[in-house]
This record gives structure tokens, C-alpha cells and sequence, in this order.
């Protein structure tokens, strides 16, 4: 695979600066901020890669880090925000079942823009 892993790994400061200023959705934002994505980096982001293999080694912060990876990286080009119809939350929700029986080459970019693009339709 092209890339490399970016857990254990040292991450340049500009990745880690945007990281922290982003902060995610859903939760405790200081250890939240402070997590990095999990999957292969390409291009600079882990949406390409990150499968459920690297969700289910990841730990709560890292899994809200990446789902914020992902969210950055498939919000149309012509938005001003990276704004999802689809919250942080639910995408947690859907990935940990998907992943609990999915196979671990299931990458989480094809689920996520599934399921956001029904998100408007889901209610409550």
C-alpha cells in the first residue's frame, strides 16, 4: 500500500496543528483534539485508506479523529465548511457496527458517504 501508517508515527506539525485547531464532534475536547486519525496516509489525509482493521485497533479519540479525517476530506469542494449532514456521533454509531461484522478491508470512506448521503432522510 502506498502511504504510511500514521499511528506510531511521527506526524509532520502542520497536519498536527490543523488537527488541533479543528477539533471533533461529540465529546471531551481536549483528548479528542490532541488524537490523530487512524489508517495509511495518502495525499495527507487517511480517508482513503482507513479500513475497519484500523478501527478496531484504534482507541475512542482516534476513532473521532478519523471520522473527522474522513468528514474534512468528502465535503463537497464548493462548501465553505467541512459540515456534515451526517453527525460525528451517528457515523461512530454506523462504523462500529459495520466494523463488529464487516470485514477488516471494509474501508470507511465508501460507508461514510452512503450513509451521509441518506442522513437528511433519518430522523431522531
Amino acid at each position: 500500500m502506498s502511504g504510511r501508517r500514521i499511528r506510531g508515527a511521527l506526524v509532520p506539525v502542520a497536519a498536527t496543528a490543523a488537527a488541533l485547531a479543528a477539533g471533533c464532534g461529540g465529546g471531551d475536547g481536549a483528548s479528542r483534539a490532541a488524537a490523530l486519525p487512524v489508517g495509511d496516509l495518502s495525499g495527507g489525509s487517511v480517508a482513503t485508506f482507513v479500513d475497519c482493521g484500523d478501527w478496531r485497533g484504534a482507541s475512542r479519540d482516534e476513532r473521532y479523529a478519523t471520522i473527522e479525517a474522513l468528514r474534512g476530506r468528502l465535503t463537497p469542494e464548493l462548501s465553505k465548511t467541512n459540515a456534515s449532514p451526517l453527525a460525528d456521533d451517528r457515523a461512530y454509531e454506523v462504523f462500529q457496527a459495520a466494523c463488529a461484522h464487516g470485514p477488516e478491508s471494509l474501508r470507511l470512506y465508501k460507508l461514510y458517504v452512503r450513509v451521509q448521503g441518506f442522513a437528511p432522510l433519518m430522523t431522531g
